[in-house]
């Protein structure tokens, strides 16, 4: 059997419940952010990303063009080098070749 102080324990809990409940969802109404005002946060998110992607795609395109730059005049360097080493060993063939028709004391 239930006495008077069980039964008010019972029903003041189950009234706190419900107050709290009620307060909670009032507060949570009141302090929850609109619907636009996300709309315009996550807009506003976006735009910094997207920002942030071009700078920083700007950033390596440029850093990419100055690579190729560099590795282009180091192939072109070296392409002079081959050519004049190649244009070197022609002449020093050219010389050994006429030494070779000159040779004292030899008739052709």
């Amino acid at each position: 059997m239930m006495t008077r102080t069980e039964n008010g324990g019972s029903s003041g809990f189950l009234i706190g419940l419900i107050t709290g409940g009620a307060i909670g969802t009032a507060l949570a109404i009141l302090f929850a952010p609109r619907a636009s005002e996300l709309r315009h946060r996550a807009a506003a998110a976006a735009d910094d990303l997207k920002s942030a992607a071009a700078r920083r795609y700007q950033q390596v395109a440029a850093r990419i063009g100055g690579v190729a730059d560099d590795l282009t005049a180091k192939g072109q360097a070296v392409r002079d080098d081959v050519a004049d080493a190649v244009g070197r060993g022609a002449r020093e063939v050219e010389h050994v070749a006429m030494a070779s028709k000159t040779v004292p004391g030899k008739r052709s």
